[in-house]
Protein backbone atom coordinates (compact mmCIF):
# COMPACT_ATOMS: atom_id res chain seq x y z
CA UNK A 1 0.00 0.00 0.00
CA UNK A 2 2.81 2.39 -0.91
CA UNK A 3 1.52 3.67 -4.25
CA UNK A 4 0.24 7.10 -5.04
CA UNK A 5 -2.48 8.26 -5.14
CA UNK A 6 -3.58 5.68 -2.55
CA UNK A 7 -1.16 7.02 0.05
CA UNK A 8 -2.68 10.46 -0.34
CA UNK A 9 -6.22 9.16 0.08
CA UNK A 10 -5.26 7.31 3.26
CA UNK A 11 -3.57 10.42 4.65
CA UNK A 12 -6.40 12.78 3.84
CA UNK A 13 -9.57 10.79 4.48
CA UNK A 14 -11.02 9.50 7.71
CA UNK A 15 -13.36 7.22 5.75
CA UNK A 16 -10.76 4.88 4.24
CA UNK A 17 -8.99 1.91 5.75
CA UNK A 18 -7.06 -0.52 3.60
CA UNK A 19 -7.47 -4.26 4.11
CA UNK A 20 -6.52 -7.44 2.24
CA UNK A 21 -8.57 -8.35 -0.82
CA UNK A 22 -11.56 -10.58 -0.01
CA UNK A 23 -11.16 -12.91 -3.02
CA UNK A 24 -9.50 -16.23 -2.05
CA UNK A 25 -5.97 -16.64 -3.33
CA UNK A 26 -5.36 -12.94 -3.89
CA UNK A 27 -3.92 -11.82 -0.56
CA UNK A 28 -1.33 -9.72 -2.42
CA UNK A 29 -4.16 -7.40 -3.54
CA UNK A 30 -5.89 -4.82 -1.35
CA UNK A 31 -9.33 -3.22 -1.04
CA UNK A 32 -11.17 -0.58 0.94
CA UNK A 33 -14.42 -2.57 0.91
CA UNK A 34 -15.76 -5.66 -0.83
CA UNK A 35 -18.23 -3.69 -2.97
CA UNK A 36 -15.82 -1.24 -4.55
CA UNK A 37 -12.91 -1.89 -6.89
CA UNK A 38 -9.69 -3.44 -5.68
CA UNK A 39 -7.07 -0.83 -4.80
CA UNK A 40 -4.90 -1.95 -7.71
CA UNK A 41 -7.81 -1.58 -10.14
CA UNK A 42 -8.44 1.89 -8.73
CA UNK A 43 -4.81 2.81 -9.32
CA UNK A 44 -5.08 1.51 -12.90
CA UNK A 45 -8.15 3.71 -13.44
CA UNK A 46 -6.25 6.68 -12.03
CA UNK A 47 -3.30 6.07 -14.35
CA UNK A 48 -5.54 5.47 -17.36
CA UNK A 49 -7.39 8.75 -16.85
CA UNK A 50 -4.11 10.58 -16.38
CA UNK A 51 -2.86 9.06 -19.64
CA UNK A 52 -5.91 9.59 -21.85
CA UNK A 53 -7.12 12.99 -20.50
CA UNK A 54 -10.88 12.35 -20.96
CA UNK A 55 -13.45 15.13 -20.88
CA UNK A 56 -16.44 13.03 -19.83
CA UNK A 57 -16.72 9.75 -17.92
CA UNK A 58 -19.92 7.88 -17.04
CA UNK A 59 -19.99 5.30 -14.26
CA UNK A 60 -22.81 2.99 -13.16
CA UNK A 61 -22.94 1.72 -9.60
CA UNK A 62 -21.25 4.31 -7.41
CA UNK A 63 -21.40 2.19 -4.25
CA UNK A 64 -19.18 4.02 -1.69
CA UNK A 65 -17.36 6.08 -4.29
CA UNK A 66 -13.98 4.32 -4.47
CA UNK A 67 -13.63 3.97 -8.25
CA UNK A 68 -15.07 7.46 -8.72
CA UNK A 69 -12.49 8.77 -6.26
CA UNK A 70 -9.57 7.40 -8.26
CA UNK A 71 -10.88 8.71 -11.58
CA UNK A 72 -11.90 12.09 -10.16
CA UNK A 73 -8.47 12.49 -8.55
CA UNK A 74 -6.89 11.91 -11.97
CA UNK A 75 -9.25 14.45 -13.55
CA UNK A 76 -8.24 16.94 -10.88
CA UNK A 77 -4.58 16.30 -11.63
CA UNK A 78 -5.37 16.74 -15.34
CA UNK A 79 -7.16 20.02 -14.50
CA UNK A 80 -9.98 19.05 -16.86
CA UNK A 81 -12.90 16.67 -17.26
CA UNK A 82 -15.78 15.41 -15.14
CA UNK A 83 -17.23 12.07 -14.04
CA UNK A 84 -20.95 11.41 -13.70
CA UNK A 85 -21.87 8.36 -11.65
CA UNK A 86 -25.28 6.70 -11.17
CA UNK A 87 -26.49 5.24 -7.88
CA UNK A 88 -29.93 4.33 -6.49
CA UNK A 89 -29.25 4.00 -2.75
CA UNK A 90 -29.26 7.16 -0.63
CA UNK A 91 -26.78 5.83 1.91
CA UNK A 92 -24.23 5.13 -0.82
CA UNK A 93 -24.71 8.57 -2.35
CA UNK A 94 -24.25 10.24 1.03
CA UNK A 95 -21.12 8.21 1.87
CA UNK A 96 -19.60 8.82 -1.57
CA UNK A 97 -20.11 12.57 -1.46
CA UNK A 98 -18.56 12.73 2.01
CA UNK A 99 -15.52 10.78 0.78
CA UNK A 100 -15.06 13.05 -2.24
CA UNK A 101 -15.30 16.19 -0.08
CA UNK A 102 -12.79 14.70 2.33
CA UNK A 103 -10.29 14.04 -0.44
CA UNK A 104 -10.89 17.28 -2.33
CA UNK A 105 -12.22 15.82 -5.59
CA UNK A 106 -15.92 16.67 -5.19
CA UNK A 107 -15.89 19.39 -7.87
CA UNK A 108 -14.86 16.77 -10.46
CA UNK A 109 -17.55 14.18 -9.62
CA UNK A 110 -21.34 14.27 -9.70
CA UNK A 111 -23.49 11.46 -8.33
CA UNK A 112 -27.01 11.20 -9.73
CA UNK A 113 -29.73 9.21 -7.99
CA UNK A 114 -30.73 7.43 -11.15
CA UNK A 115 -31.56 3.97 -12.46
CA UNK A 116 -28.95 3.30 -15.14
CA UNK A 117 -31.29 1.62 -17.62
CA UNK A 118 -33.67 4.57 -17.69
CA UNK A 119 -30.90 7.20 -17.85
CA UNK A 120 -30.61 8.96 -21.20
CA UNK A 121 -27.48 11.10 -21.37
CA UNK A 122 -27.43 14.12 -23.66
CA UNK A 123 -23.74 14.14 -24.49
CA UNK A 124 -20.95 11.76 -25.46
CA UNK A 125 -18.45 10.03 -23.19
CA UNK A 126 -14.79 9.09 -23.51
CA UNK A 127 -15.01 6.31 -20.90
CA UNK A 128 -17.84 4.13 -19.58
CA UNK A 129 -17.19 2.29 -16.30
CA UNK A 130 -19.90 -0.32 -15.65
CA UNK A 131 -20.01 -1.56 -12.06
CA UNK A 132 -23.68 -1.87 -11.08
CA UNK A 133 -25.42 -5.19 -10.40
CA UNK A 134 -23.97 -7.77 -12.85
CA UNK A 135 -27.33 -8.68 -14.40
CA UNK A 136 -27.72 -5.10 -15.66
CA UNK A 137 -24.27 -4.44 -17.06
CA UNK A 138 -24.71 -5.85 -20.56
CA UNK A 139 -27.96 -3.91 -20.92
CA UNK A 140 -26.08 -0.82 -19.76
CA UNK A 141 -23.51 -1.58 -22.44
CA UNK A 142 -26.29 -1.53 -25.07
CA UNK A 143 -27.91 1.55 -23.52
CA UNK A 144 -24.77 3.69 -23.47
CA UNK A 145 -22.80 2.37 -26.46
CA UNK A 146 -24.32 5.01 -28.81
CA UNK A 147 -23.06 7.67 -26.37
CA UNK A 148 -19.46 6.43 -26.45
CA UNK A 149 -17.14 8.45 -28.63
CA UNK A 150 -15.26 6.67 -31.44
CA UNK A 151 -12.06 5.34 -29.90
CA UNK A 152 -13.65 5.45 -26.45
CA UNK A 153 -13.32 2.78 -23.76
CA UNK A 154 -15.73 0.62 -21.78
CA UNK A 155 -14.54 -0.98 -18.54
CA UNK A 156 -16.61 -3.72 -16.89
CA UNK A 157 -15.63 -4.65 -13.35
CA UNK A 158 -16.15 -8.23 -12.11
CA UNK A 159 -16.08 -9.57 -15.68
CA UNK A 160 -13.62 -12.37 -16.43
CA UNK A 161 -12.24 -13.47 -19.85
CA UNK A 162 -15.19 -15.84 -20.38
CA UNK A 163 -17.32 -12.66 -20.70
CA UNK A 164 -19.90 -14.09 -18.33
CA UNK A 165 -20.67 -17.35 -20.12
CA UNK A 166 -21.47 -20.09 -17.61
CA UNK A 167 -23.67 -23.14 -17.07
CA UNK A 168 -25.61 -21.38 -14.30
CA UNK A 169 -29.36 -20.82 -14.68
CA UNK A 170 -31.21 -18.68 -12.07
CA UNK A 171 -34.88 -17.74 -12.39
CA UNK A 172 -34.79 -18.79 -16.03
CA UNK A 173 -31.77 -16.63 -16.82
CA UNK A 174 -29.01 -18.56 -18.57
CA UNK A 175 -25.39 -17.57 -18.01
CA UNK A 176 -26.38 -15.97 -14.72
CA UNK A 177 -25.70 -13.29 -13.61
CA UNK A 178 -24.54 -11.52 -16.80
CA UNK A 179 -26.47 -13.22 -19.57
CA UNK A 180 -25.10 -13.93 -23.03
CA UNK A 181 -22.77 -11.25 -24.36
CA UNK A 182 -23.32 -12.54 -27.90
CA UNK A 183 -26.95 -11.46 -27.81
CA UNK A 184 -26.10 -8.00 -26.47
CA UNK A 185 -23.00 -6.85 -28.31
CA UNK A 186 -21.58 -9.90 -30.11
CA UNK A 187 -22.20 -8.30 -33.51
CA UNK A 188 -19.84 -5.45 -32.62
CA UNK A 189 -17.08 -7.94 -31.87
CA UNK A 190 -17.75 -9.89 -35.06
CA UNK A 191 -17.47 -6.82 -37.28
CA UNK A 192 -14.42 -5.58 -35.36
CA UNK A 193 -16.21 -2.51 -34.03
CA UNK A 194 -15.02 -3.59 -30.58
CA UNK A 195 -11.61 -4.71 -29.41
CA UNK A 196 -11.40 -6.38 -26.03
CA UNK A 197 -8.96 -7.77 -23.49
CA UNK A 198 -9.14 -8.86 -19.86
CA UNK A 199 -6.97 -8.52 -16.78
CA UNK A 200 -6.61 -11.49 -14.44
CA UNK A 201 -7.51 -9.49 -11.34
CA UNK A 202 -9.20 -10.98 -8.26
CA UNK A 203 -12.76 -10.12 -9.31
CA UNK A 204 -12.21 -9.72 -13.04
CA UNK A 205 -11.74 -6.60 -15.14
CA UNK A 206 -12.43 -6.46 -18.88
CA UNK A 207 -11.77 -3.59 -21.28
CA UNK A 208 -13.46 -2.81 -24.60
CA UNK A 209 -12.47 -0.14 -27.09
CA UNK A 210 -14.84 1.23 -29.71
CA UNK A 211 -13.26 1.54 -33.11
CA UNK A 212 -12.66 4.89 -34.82
CA UNK A 213 -12.58 5.69 -38.55
CA UNK A 214 -8.77 5.94 -38.62
CA UNK A 215 -8.08 2.62 -36.85
CA UNK A 216 -6.03 0.78 -39.46
CA UNK A 217 -6.26 -2.48 -37.51
CA UNK A 218 -10.05 -2.42 -37.92
CA UNK A 219 -9.81 -1.63 -41.62
CA UNK A 220 -7.28 -4.42 -42.08
CA UNK A 221 -9.41 -6.96 -40.21
CA UNK A 222 -12.40 -6.01 -42.34
CA UNK A 223 -10.40 -6.35 -45.53
CA UNK A 224 -10.77 -2.65 -46.30
CA UNK A 225 -8.13 -0.24 -47.55
CA UNK A 226 -5.82 0.95 -44.78
CA UNK A 227 -4.93 4.61 -44.39
CA UNK A 228 -1.48 5.93 -45.29
CA UNK A 229 -0.03 8.90 -43.49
Amino acid sequence: MNSEPTRGFLRNSRYLKAQPEVSPGFSDYSMFNSGGVEVEVGEFLYGFVRLTKPDCILETGTHRGISTLYMAAALKENAKGHIWTLEIFDENIKASRALWRDTGVDSFATCLKQDSLSYRPEGMFDILFLDSEPQYRFDEFVNFYPHLKPGGFIFIHDLHPNLGLSDVVVNGMRNWPYGDFREKFGEHILDHSLQTFSFFTPRGFTVFQKTAPDFNQTLFLRGEKVING
